[in-house]
């Protein structure tokens, strides 16, 4: 029998980069703010903190007493720091030179900011690949922690008590187990529940019991009903008085006293994994479904519910699209960086909110995607690019895109599946104009066709969501193409804006990804359709970029659609919308029809706008795309891109052709 269970409370507070000031102030006022009083006001009582780097960076901004009460609170021995990557990057994404760098500049801020010399490391996500081991190493980690989960995928039963060594080539860190069910019951019981469950490892250990809990610093206010909870119910009060009151058989503790005073369990070699719940959300909506039985079927068996494995995270860059080429955008940028000023943006590029989905909104807020691009395109800016055309695989499909790259944008253009537009960089706004976002199932819309409501007033964001808005099935519609722009249509009719939005017309997939055949020279991507003959060629210069398309052979079909999806952040902003010749159309988000040879969309507030100048009248539609998705309040509708169709009937004898300018607005 155990003579004490040694326990630590440990907190990770992060917002990511781009994500909206009202909402850090939000938390802090919910979450962070309160948590620290009362931790302030009990100085016995020891706690483990992690903070990223994004969230450091406001607090110190807006907040900076917050930070010198921490700094305080180091100083009496309170509050150790926990360490990890800068911006908080998935380490299993980042080149090792970043994984080393993102965890030397926690440590010199910790440093300097806190006189913290933290060796302890926060996993993002808890992400963990053994390959790990000498990254951390090598940055001079000494312990980081996963879930309990992550060691009975290794073979471990039940929970594991202390702590363990990870080894690889020789180089080692020390792995903290991260108790799930403690992960469910705080603060969702009373705390008498809690105490009860930490008392059953007296029995469990001939050794001193150590236990961790680890969780997300915003679960403590900002979760749906949990400030009334924690706060005016004084949850985390009663459960801290609780604890002292038993302190003849438990010990708050903190990671390196812990390291100090006791040993290694041993050697702990762990699969690839991350916590149960993202290792789902990685896979496909049946996949999840079928996981999600396996479980259940394996509920009263808790002992082999280690061999049951979702699927992995790096699984999310095939899932979406979007969060590949982010990724392969930053790989790119972090092998030219070569400045101080291009790797700072390139770090906060690597936060890793965006480049995933699960019960957060993530890769589906068009926010924490454009502030993704908007440091990639900074940190390519820095780099003082060449200007000209260059080929290169950036998708790994084993098919050249082409980068067409001028001193005021930068076009990333893929003839293998059509001619699509892959990227369209505005380098004065730092923002990619297609940054849109292709509609696809997930697990969670079952509730949208059977019905969502919240299991209780306190539910954690795991449980049944709620549906925000009535009508979210008129937006549960799921595209067949990726959606992005310079895509071409077979059409036998023009279609409505509701037939466009709902995806109700007849699509040609192998005329939409037909493969053609590039010729470059100079500025000009001449690209050749061997089986459709409809070809198009694209000209660049300066802020201006000229298509032209040809149609070769005759087909059974009377219209050629032309399609567009614009990343324009907003449906219903009053400073940006479409205008034709001079007269306002609409905002983004407004379903429109007309005909003409002329479109502009403005962005007042962004300070640019995009000139759409046609050799002739076609039918125009204009339609928006949104996603139902998934936050942690609840099932959203959230807007992603304009849509714009150019319409013209066929055969057509001369080419079709479109110039389009990108022009600064004068403010």
């Amino acid at each position: 029998m155990a003579l004490k269970v040694k326990f630590v409370i440990c907190l990770h507070s992060h917002q990511p980069v781009g994500n909206l000031d009202f909402v850090f102030e939000d938390v802090y006022r919910k979450s962070y703010a309160p948590f620290l009083n009362v931790f302030e006001n009990m100085p016995e009582i020891p706690v483990s903190l992690h903070y990223s780097g994004p969230l450091l960076e406001w607090l110190d901004y807006h907040h900076p007493d917050y930070l010198d009460k921490i700094r305080n609170m180091v100083e009496r021995g309170q509050v150790e720091m926990v360490g990890g990557g800068f911006y908080e990057p998935i380490l299993t994404l980042l080149p090792t030179n970043d994984r080393i760098a993102q965890t030397r500049l926690m440590q010199q801020y910790l440093l300097e900011r806190f006189q913290a010399d933290s060796s302890g490391f926060w996993l993002a996500e808890r992400v963990w690949e053994q390959g790990l081991v000498e990254s951390l190493a090598d940055a001079g980690v000494c312990y980081t922690l996963v879930d309990h989960t992550h060691f009975n995928y290794g073979g471990f039963q039940g929970v594991p008590g202390g702590y363990y060594t990870a080894e690889d080539r020789g180089k080692a860190v020390t792995l903290f187990p991260i108790n799930e069910n403690l992960r469910y019951l705080i603060p969702f019981s009373e705390p008498e529940k809690v105490l009860a469950y930490l008392k059953t490892f007296l029995d469990k250990s001939d050794d001193e019991a150590i236990l961790v809990y680890a969780d997300d610093g915003e679960k403590f206010g900002s979760w749906p009903g949990t400030f009334d909870l924690i706060y005016k119910e004084k949850w985390l009060q009663r459960f801290l008085d609780l604890v002292k009151s038993n302190d003849d058989w438990l010990e708050l503790t903190s990671f390196e006293k812990i390291l100090r005073e006791n040993r290694s369990s041993g050697l702990a070699y762990l699969p690839d994994a991350s916590y149960r719940e993202m290792m789902g959300w990685a896979l496909e909506p049946d996949q999840q479904q079928e996981l999600d039985r396996l479980y259940i079927d394996f509920e009263a068996k808790p002992e082999l519910q280690g061999f049951i494995r979702g699927g992995s995270y790096r699984n999310f860059r095939k899932k979406y699209p979007e969060s590949f080429l982010m990724y392969a955008r930053m790989l790119s940028l972090s092998e030219k960086a070569d400045s101080d000023e291009a790797l700072g943006f390139l770090y906060h590029s690597q936060c890793n909110c965006a480049y995933w989905h699960g019960v957060f909104g993530g890769i589906y807020l068009p926010h924490l995607r454009n502030a993704v691009f908007e440091n990639i395109i900074a940190g390519e800016k820095a780099l003082d690019e060449p200007i000209g055309i260059t080929a290169t695989d950036l998708d790994l499909d084993g098919r050249d895109e082409w980068i067409v790259n001028t001193d005021e944008m930068k076009l990333i253009v893929d003839p293998d599946r059509g001619g699509r537009i892959l990227c369209w960089d505005l380098k004065a706004q730092l923002t990619n104009f297609q940054s849109t976002f292709t509609r696809r199932p997930e697990y969670y819309h079952r509730y949208v066709t059977e019905g969502g409501t919240k299991t209780s007033e306190m539910a954690g964001v795991h449980d049944i969501p709620v549906l925000k808005e009535s009508d979210l099935k008129k937006d549960l519609v799921y595209d067949s193409y990726q959606r992005l722009s310079l895509l071409e249509h077979l059409l036998d009719r023009v279609p409505s804006p509701a037939e466009i939005r709902a995806l109700e017309f007849p699509v040609n997939l192998p005329f939409i990804k037909r493969p053609l055949t590039v010729t470059a020279t100079g500025n000009t991507l001449a690209m050749t359709d061997h089986h459709f003959g409809v070809n198009k060629t694209i000209e660049v210069s300066g802020n201006i970029f000229s298509v032209e398309i040809q149609v070769k052979k005759k087909n059974e079909f009377p219209f050629l659609g032309i399609e567009w999806n614009l990343f324009t952040l907003s449906p219903d902003a009053p400073d940006k919308g479409f205008f034709s010749d001079g007269k306002f159309i609409g905002h983004a988000g407004k379903e429109s029809a007309l005909k003409g040879d002329n479109l502009q969309f403005r962005d007042e507030y962004r300070g640019f706008s995009i000139d759409f100048r046609i050799s002739r009248a076609v039918e125009i539609r204009l339609a928006p795309l949104y996603t139902v998705n998934l936050s942690e309040s609840g099932i959203e509708r959230v807007f992603q891109n304009s849509t714009i169709f150019f319409v013209t009937p066929m055969p057509f004898d001369h080419p079709l052709e479109i110039q389009v300018q990108y022009s600064q607005l004068i403010s």
